[in-house]
């Protein structure tokens, strides 16, 4: 008897290991598709960030805009295990529209050892054959300074690439994918390596890949730490982006 209650707490004890290394999930929670994404606009460099709070990032130069990015329908991806609805990449007025989720409070960051953020993208259309950046993690969400950039390129007429970076230079990929199929994306930034690796539709019954587009650092580009997911509003891209987690490990960011 006493060693069945043992192991009963060793289980419980794992899995409540693995929840903890899921730090943050469901962050569209409570939405619904028509409702508009962001809860306000940050007017200053020195406002308070809204943790766990969807918010336009502060833009000096900004132009005024009509409106922020608008919630739309969910997405799925066989064997990723989080749900809820997306964010629709459309809308107009949104020139320069960056999105920010703060992820901790005060001035704490993320700066030790690996950190993974996956989420679901489906392109309808690319606006341009270069790569641009849409989404990722920056070390602070009032200046928009990114640490750990997605990038997306069209190619041809009716396939598109992947590319990654941690701060400017970006790594592009050459292998293409399609357009109207949900793809799984999963960024890791690794302070221990300096580095930032994407995989890109991973075979999620294999662990963590051993391979994927790689971008180092250079100099002190990974100095400091994350604080904060963002999306970029991009002119003339259509298509939903959602089902965001970020963890500490490759099963907790999958939702294994």
């Amino acid at each position: 008897m006493m060693k069945k209650v043992c192991l009963l707490v060793i289980m419980v004890a794992v899995a409540l290991m693995g929840h903890a290394q899921s730090l943050r999930n469901n962050l569209l929670k409570g939405y619904k598709p028509g409702d508009q994404l962001e809860k306000g606009v940050y007017t200053s460099d020195q406002d308070t960030p809204r943790f766990n709070t969807w918010y336009g990032a502060f833009n000096a130069k900004a132009v005024e805009v009509e409106e922020g990015p608008v919630i739309g329908e969910p997405l799925s991806y066989k064997g990723y295990n989080e749900g809820g609805p997306s964010i629709n990449l459309a809308g107009e007025g949104q020139l320069n529209r960056v999105s920010v989720y703060p992820l901790t409070k005060s001035n704490k960051e993320y700066a030790r050892g690996a950190y993974y953020l996956a989420f679901l993208v489906n392109f309808e259309k690319l606006g341009s054959t270069k790569f641009y950046d849409f989404a990722g993690l920056d070390i602070n969400p009032l200046s928009r300074a990114v640490r750990g950039k997605v990038f997306v390129a069209g190619e041809g007429k009716d396939k598109i690439k992947f590319g990654v970076a941690v701060r400017t230079d970006c790594t592009e990929g050459t292998e293409t994918y399609d357009y109207n199929q949900t793809h799984l994306l999963v960024l890791k930034v690794d302070y221990d390596k300096k580095q930032a690796v994407l995989y890109v539709n991973p075979d999620l019954s294999q662990g963590e890949p051993a391979n994927g587009l790689v971008a180092n650092a250079e100099g002190d580009e990974l100095k400091n730490g994350l604080k904060s997911i963002y999306y970029r509003y991009r002119k003339n891209y259509k298509g939903n982006i959602g089902n965001f987690r970020f963890a500490t490990t490759w099963d907790a960011v999958i939702g294994k």
